[in-house]
């Protein structure tokens, strides 16, 4: 054996490293590279994705705008065609704990094609809706249940609300339209936990849900089945019921979209009459059991017995709860003396619709 030769031999492998060892470094290396773009690729990926969250909270909390097209319906006859736009800023935010009680208040101020009422409000306008009933028979606070009933510019709260309105044929056909719209709109706005009544009288009154026919003055009323024939003494202000019949009453109107849908037919149905006597509305919508909380009276003109009407009712008024009778002149300043000593003596407020449609509003004494 060559010693010398198989010396040096050994001497390189000792100083030349093997073969598999460089393949294992370099298969490491490649490892470390994968690794770091794995983490390059997911942080990017980690940032767009929490880009986008960014831009969906910036948008959820951007104030929105919400704009109200208040319009008239199709049959209702034309004065001003222009539209009121209302805009209501609306913020995500949390409501107080008593959002309740802090019910917007809605008010008729012109009279108006498109738009009769008025929103009024000290504070940030609560979410409400317009066609819901204005309050849906939350309580306001004061104990009493029920919901925010308006009428030509006068409002209240009530769980028990009736409707008196004149049909007499003093009115002009504008002013009639205007009746039965602003009504329409005040019983379409009832929430349902109202009860309601609508009156209509001229000489005679009779209630919405009553058959009325007239031949020569005298007027036959169909009430629950039976008839009522309505005669005169020779006066517009002496009506009376024929046979020594009394003085008929009904009873309350549920306020669902069923009910008041038939309601508002009859309204529009209703044609005016000959006579004007406070007198008989106004005792029937007082005898109804239980009574109501709120009564609405509007009519066009004076009466000979007036006076005699305002304190009957009155007298009436203080047998059980009082009801709160609130007055509406129609264009009739004449009358303003009597129905504003009606509305103070009974806590309601008295309003004069003028010529042009705005609303003079007074404070009764409650």
């Amino acid at each position: 054996m060559d010693y010398k030769k198989y010396s040096n031999q050994i001497s390189r492998e000792m100083i030349t490293p093997p073969t598999g060892q460089v393949r294992i470094g370099q298969s490491h290396k490649s490892g470390r590279r994968a690794k770091v773009f794995s983490i390059i690729m997911s942080l990017l990926l980690n940032g767009a994705v929490l880009l986008l969250l960014m831009l969906i909270s910036i948008s959820v909390f951007k104030q929105e705008v919400v704009e109200l097209v208040l319009e008239s319906g199709p049959n209702e006859s034309r004065i001003d065609n222009s539209k009121k736009v209302f805009q209501i800023s609306k913020k995500q935010k949390p409501q107080p704990a008593n959002a309740s009680n802090a019910a917007p208040v809605i008010s008729s101020v012109t009279f108006s094609n498109d738009a009769v009422f008025a929103i009024e409000d000290d504070g940030a306008l609560q979410d409400f809706g317009l066609g819901d009933g204005w309050g849906k028979g939350a309580d306001f606070g004061s104990g009493q249940k029920g919901g925010s009933i308006g009428f030509f510019g006068s409002r209240s709260v009530a769980e028990r609300v009736v409707f008196i309105v004149d049909v007499s044929a003093s009115l002009s056909k504008m002013q009639f339209g205007m009746i039965k719209q602003e009504l329409t709109k005040s019983l379409d706005r009832l929430a349902p936990s109202v009860e309601y009544q609508v009156i209509f009288f001229s000489g005679p009154a009779w209630f919405a849900d009553d058959e009325q026919s007239v031949k020569n003055r005298i007027h036959t009323i169909l009430h629950e089945g039976k008839k009522y024939i309505w005669n005169t003494q020779g006066g517009a202000s002496k009506y009376y019921i024929e046979s020594g019949g009394e003085l008929y009453s009904s009873s309350w109107i549920k306020a669902s979209q069923r009910n008041i849908r038939k309601t508002i037919n009859r309204v529009e149905l209703v044609n005016k009459s000959f006579g004007t006597d406070w007198r008989h509305p106004l005792k029937m919508a007082l005898n109804m059991d239980p009574s109501p909380d709120v009564v609405y009276f509007l009519t066009d003109g004076v009466v000979g017995n007036g006076q005699q009407a305002v304190d009957e009712v009155i007298k009436m008024n203080r047998r059980g709860p009082r009801a709160k009778i609130f007055t509406i002149s129609m264009m009739q300043p004449k009358a303003e003396d009597l129905l504003k000593d009606l509305a103070d003596r009974s806590g309601g407020d008295f309003s004069v619709v003028l010529e042009n449609g705005e609303v003079k509003k007074t404070k009764g004494k409650k």
